[in-house]
C-alpha cells in the first residue's frame, strides 16, 4: 500500500475526521470466472472507528461469507478459554484451545430479511461460562425485548416484552448459576434453565423487591448484596429462593448496612468489598462515600469514627466503582472537559477512619478500566494504546503500542485479548508477546492466478492467504491477480440503491436476455431518506423572521436544539453523549444560566458547539404582567450577547427564541431588527409537563423513552428537536435529556446526520 493510503487507513481505523453519519458503503468488487465476487463494506459509525469488512458473495446466493472480523467489542467467558467478538455483522465465539471460529445464529448480515445496524451496538449479557446469553432485541425506537437464550441448545425465550433499550436489566452471579433482572423497577431472580421449563415459576413467588440491576451488587457465587432505600441486605445465594416463598414473613435477607440516602439505581453506584465489609457508595454524580458495613449502626463503632468522603467535579458524566479481589478501591469519574474526554481517579487509602481518596494519574483520554480476572492488574484503552496498571499502588507496569487497539479484555491476570485495527490478538504483559488469533481487516485483496483461491495484504503480517473458517496463513510472495469487474457472464457495477445502504454494487447479465440485479438484498429505506412529498409535510416557511425547518428533500439532516436555562443537570452527560457520537449540536443559552454557570458556558464552546441566545431573562415573555415592546427585546437580546462574551469571550451565534419558545410578530421582528433569526422547533416535546398537570393536560405526562417514541415518529429531515437542560418545578420520574443517548441513537439508526441548527439555516440547507 501506498504511504498516504496506508495514513488515510489508520486515520479511518481510529475514527479520526469521520462524518457524524452512520453508513455502510461498499467498494472494491472484483468478480472471478465462476462468479464469486470480493468486496469490502466500510462502516462509519459516528464518534468511534470506521472500518472495513472483506465479504465474498457469489450471484448465484450460493456461496455468502465474512472473511475478516473487525472487533468492535470483546468479552472473555469460560475463565478466558472463549473469546467473544461483537461487531454490526453479528456475534462470535473463538475457542481457544482448538483455535475454532463460530458464529452465534447463522452469521449472515446481509441475508434475505437481514438488517446490519446503524447505531451503537445493543448491549449484551452473556453468562460467565458463555452458555446463556440475556439480550434486549429492539422492538421500536426505545423499547426492545427482554430474551434469554440457550447458546448450546440454540433456543430462547422472552423473559419480558417491554423493556428500555440501550442497557441490559440483568446480573449473572459469578458462577453463571443464577440470574438477576429488572422488569419496570421490580427485581426479580431466577436459574437459567427454568426459564425453558414447562413448570416455570410464577414471577411472584421469584422478586427480590423494588429496584434495579443497580441496586444488586454479587460479592462472590455465594453472596448478594441488594440496596434497597437507605438499607443494604445480604443474601445468601442458597438461601435465595427459599426466602421468596416466605419474603413477607422474613423479608429479603440480613441487615447488611446503612447507606447515608436511598439509593436510586437509574443515578446511584455501588461496589462491595471482596470480603464483603464495606462498600463503596456513588450517589448520582457528584458524592462517593465509604460504607461500613457492620450491621446496625445506630451506634458508632467509635467515638471518632469519620468515614471518608469525596465530592466529584460538577462536570462529571458517570462513575465507575472498582474494589479489586486484592482489596484496592478507586473510584474513576468521566467527563468533558476542554472539549476532550477526560477520565480522573481517585483511590482509597487507609484503613477505617483513618482511611482517604487520594487522587492519581491515568492515561488522556483514557476508558474506564478493564479489571482482571482476580484483580491483581487492570488497564486502560487510550487513543489506541493499552496501558496496564498495579492497582495495588495504581501505576503502569506494561504497554502495548504495536498497533491501534480498539477493544480489550482480560484472558487470566497475565493476558489480554486485544483487538486491534489488523487483528485480534492474545498479548501477555509480562513476556510482551503476542499471538494472532483473527484478521481483523486487511490492506488489499483479490484472487489468485487461478481465480479460485483468496489472498489478502494484511497489513505489518504481509501476505497471506485464505483457509475458510476465518482462518488465513501466511503466504508470502504469492500471486494476486489484478481485480475484475466482469467475467463472461456479468458485469459489476456500484450506483445508488434503495436507501438504507449508502450505494449498492449491482450485477449485469451480459447473457441474453440479460437483466440487473442488487448483489445483496437491502432493507427498506431509512425513514431519514425519505421526502417531504412522501410525507405531505409542507414546505418551511418563508418568513425571514423565523425558521421552524431546514429542506425537507435531498438531505438526512436534523437539529438537536438544547436549551440551558438556568440548571446544570444533565449537561455533563449531555456532552459525553454528543462527544461519544461525534455529534455537534445547538445551545440556547439563557442569561440566567450565563451568570450562574460560567464554565458549563465556556465548556459548551469549547467542545465546538453553536451557543445561540435564550435571551437575557427566564421571564415568559407572554405574560401580561409586564408590557413588552421591540425595544426591550433588542436590548434583551444585546445584553445576552455581553454576558455570554463576558464569560467566554466568543459570540453568541445569530439564532434565538425566547423561553418557552413564545412568539409574536413583535418577538419576531424585534429579533429580526437585532440581527437575529427566531428558530421554532417543528416537534413537540412536552417533558416539562409534571405529574401534577396530569389532570390538566390528559395524555401529555409520558415517559421520558415514549417522548423518544414521539419524537422519532415525528421527526423528518430538516426537523428541530428541543431538550431541555435541567428540570422543571414539579415532579417527573425523567426527563428526555437522562435518555438523550436513546434518542442520538434513534436518529442514528434511522439514517439522520445529527448537525447544528445553524447548519439546517445555512443557504441550500
Amino acid at each position: 500500500m501506498k504511504p498516504k493510503i496506508r495514513a488515510l487507513a489508520l486515520l479511518l481505523s481510529l475514527g479520526l475526521g469521520l462524518p457524524a453519519l452512520a453508513e455502510i458503503r461498499f467498494s472494491g468488487p472484483d468478480i472471478n470466472p465462476s462468479g464469486s465476487v470480493l468486496f469490502v463494506a466500510e462502516s462509519a459509525v459516528p464518534g468511534a472507528a470506521s472500518y472495513r469488512t472483506l465479504f465474498v458473495r457469489s450471484i448465484d446466493g450460493k456461496r455468502d461469507e465474512q472473511l475478516t472480523f473487525y472487533p468492535e467489542s470483546l468479552t472473555a467467558l469460560s475463565s478466558g478459554r472463549v473469546l467473544q467478538l461483537r461487531n454490526r455483522y453479528g456475534v462470535a465465539r473463538y475457542d481457544v484451545a482448538s483455535s475454532s471460529f463460530r458464529w452465534l445464529g447463522d452469521g449472515r448480515p446481509f441475508a434475505p430479511g437481514g438488517k446490519v445496524p446503524l447505531g451503537t451496538l445493543e448491549p449484551i449479557e452473556p453468562s460467565p461460562d458463555g452458555r446463556w446469553l440475556v439480550t434486549v432485541e429492539p422492538v421500536s425506537a426505545a423499547w426492545g425485548r427482554l430474551v434469554i437464550q440457550d447458546v448450546a441448545k440454540g433456543s430462547r425465550c422472552v423473559i419480558d416484552e417491554r423493556v428500555e433499550r440501550g442497557r441490559v436489566p440483568a446480573r449473572w452471579s459469578p458462577d453463571s448459576s443464577v440470574l438477576v433482572y429488572a422488569i419496570r423497577d421490580v427485581l426479580y431472580f431466577s436459574r437459567p434453565e427454568t426459564f425453558f421449563s414447562m413448570s416455570r415459576v410464577p414471577g411472584e413467588y421469584q422478586s427480590l423487591g423494588s429496584g434495579g440491576v443497580e441496586s444488586v451488587s454479587w460479592q462472590s457465587a455465594g453472596q448478594l448484596f441488594y440496596a434497597r432505600g437507605d438499607t443494604v441486605y445480604r443474601i445468601l445465594a442458597g438461601e435465595l429462593f427459599a426466602r421468596s416463598l416466605y419474603a413477607d414473613l422474613i423479608g429479603p435477607g440480613e441487615l447488611a448496612g446503612k447507606l447515608p440516602a436511598p439509593f436510586d439505581p437509574e443515578t446511584d453506584r455501588m461496589c462491595v468489598a471482596p470480603d464483603g465489609q464495606a462498600l463503596l457508595y456513588a450517589r448520582g454524580n457528584r458524592g462517593v462515600y465509604y460504607c461500613a458495613l457492620d450491621g446496625d449502626d445506630y451506634r458508632p463503632r467509635s467515638r471518632d469514627a469519620v468515614y471518608p468522603y469525596l465530592l466529584l467535579p460538577g462536570n462529571t458524566a458517570s462513575v465507575r466503582l472498582v474494589w479489586t479481589a486484592s482489596g484496592s478501591a478507586a473510584c474513576f469519574a468521566e467527563s468533558v472537559e476542554d472539549g476532550k474526554r477526560t477520565l480522573r481517579a481517585w483511590r482509597l487509602e487507609g484503613q477505617g477512619d483513618r482511611a482517604a481518596f487520594k487522587p492519581f494519574a491515568v492515561p488522556a483520554m483514557a476508558e474506564h478500566p478493564i479489571v482482571s480476572p482476580t484483580g491483581k492488574a487492570a488497564c486502560f484503552v487510550s487513543r489506541g494504546t493499552v496501558t496496564v496498571y498495579d492497582p495495588a499502588e495504581w501505576k503502569e507496569v506494561a504497554r502495548y503500542s504495536d498497533e491501534p487497539v480498539v477493544s480489550a479484555c482480560w484472558a487470566d491476570d497475565d493476558s489480554l485479548f486485544l483487538g486491534t485495527a489488523v487483528a485480534t490478538r492474545r498479548w501477555n504483559r509480562l513476556s510482551g508477546l503476542s499471538s494472532v488469533l483473527l484478521v481483523s481487516s486487511v490492506d488489499a485483496y483479490g484472487w489468485d492466478e487461478s481465480g479460485t483461491g483468496i489472498v489478502a495484504d494484511v497489513g505489518s503480517l504481509g501476505r497471506h492467504s485464505y483457509d475458510g473458517s476465518m482462518k488465513w496463513s501466511a503466504a508470502p510472495g504469492k500471486p494476486m491477480r489484478p481485480g475484475e469487474l466482469a467475467n463472461a457472464d456479468w458485469r459489476l457495477y456500484l450506483d445508488s440503491g434503495a436507501g438504507y445502504y449508502a450505494n449498492m454494487i449491482f450485477a449485469r447479465s451480459s447473457r441474453s436476455p440479460g437483466g440487473t440485479a442488487p448483489l445483496l438484498p437491502e432493507p427498506s429505506p431509512r425513514r431519514g431518506a425519505a421526502s417531504a412529498s412522501a410525507s405531505g409535510t409542507a414546505p418551511a416557511p418563508t418568513d425571514a423572521a423565523v425558521f421552524s425547518n431546514g429542506k425537507r428533500t435531498g438531505s438526512r439532516r436534523v437539529a438537536l436544539a438544547f436549551d440551558a436555562v438556568d440548571s446544570l443537570d444533565g449537561l455533563p452527560l449531555i456532552l459525553r453523549v454528543l462527544d461519544r457520537y461525534g455529534v455537534k449540536a445547538t445551545f440556547f443559552v439563557n442569561g440566567e444560566f450565563i451568570r450562574r454557570h460560567p464554565a458549563a458556558v465556556n465548556e459548551i464552546a469549547r467542545s465546538g458547539h453553536q451557543a445561540a441566545s435564550l435571551f437575557f431573562t427566564t421571564w415568559d415573555l407572554s405574560s401580561p404582567r409586564y408590557r413588552i415592546d421591540a425595544d426591550f427585546i433588542v436590548r434583551g437580546l444585546a445584553r445576552n450577547e455581553d454576558d455570554y462574551y463576558a464569560a467566554t469571550g466568543q459570540e453568541l451565534s445569530l439564532l434565538w427564541h425566547a423561553p418557552h419558545y413564545v412568539t409574536s410578530p413583535l418577538i419576531a421582528e424585534a429579533g429580526k431588527k437585532a440581527g437575529y433569526r427566531y428558530v421554532l422547533p417543528d416537534v413537540t416535546v412536552l417533558d416539562w409537563v409534571t405529574a401534577d398537570e396530569k389532570r390538566l393536560m390528559p395524555g401529555a405526562y409520558k415517559a421520558a423513552c415514549d417522548i423518544v417514541e414521539d419524537v422519532l415518529r415525528d421527526v423528518k429531515p430538516g426537523s428541530v428537536v428541543p431538550v431541555r437542560v435541567g428540570k422543571t418545578p414539579g415532579y417527573r420520574a425523567d426527563y428526555l435529556y437522562q435518555k438523550i443517548e436513546l434518542l442520538v441513537n434513534a436518529l442514528v439508526e434511522e439514517g439522520y446526520e445529527i448537525v447544528p441548527v445553524g447548519t439546517l439555516v445555512a443557504p441550500g440547507n
